[in-house]
């Protein structure tokens, strides 16, 4: 299932039809209608729209239309903690 799709489906589940999240998002009926059937591909700022209109979380919205998967943040994350770590070593290296 593509991103078209599941965007179609998280805007179902939360009770909108394509007209209610169009009034939302500020994204026309026939874009969303597009960027549904996998025709066009949405920018970041329509990605952000589409999550406020769904009220949920742009980071959630990625997962759940599958932009980005859960492994992909676990590493992300990871190397973000890794990063601040040995920054942390380095400012303490620094100061002795």
């Amino acid at each position: 299932m593509w991103y078209g799709m599941r965007l179609q489906t998280l805007r179902e589940h939360s009770g909108l039809t394509r007209d209610d999240s169009s009034l939302r998002s500020g994204i026309s009926p026939s874009t969303l209608a597009k960027i549904e059937a996998g025709l066009t591909i949405p920018s970041i700022e329509m990605m952000i729209r589409l999550a406020n209109s769904f009220k949920v979380r742009f980071p959630k919205l990625l997962l759940e239309v599958g932009v980005i998967m859960r492994e992909d943040t676990r590493v992300a994350l990871a190397e973000a903690s890794s990063q601040r770590l040995a920054r942390a070593a380095r400012r303490a290296k620094s100061r002795k």
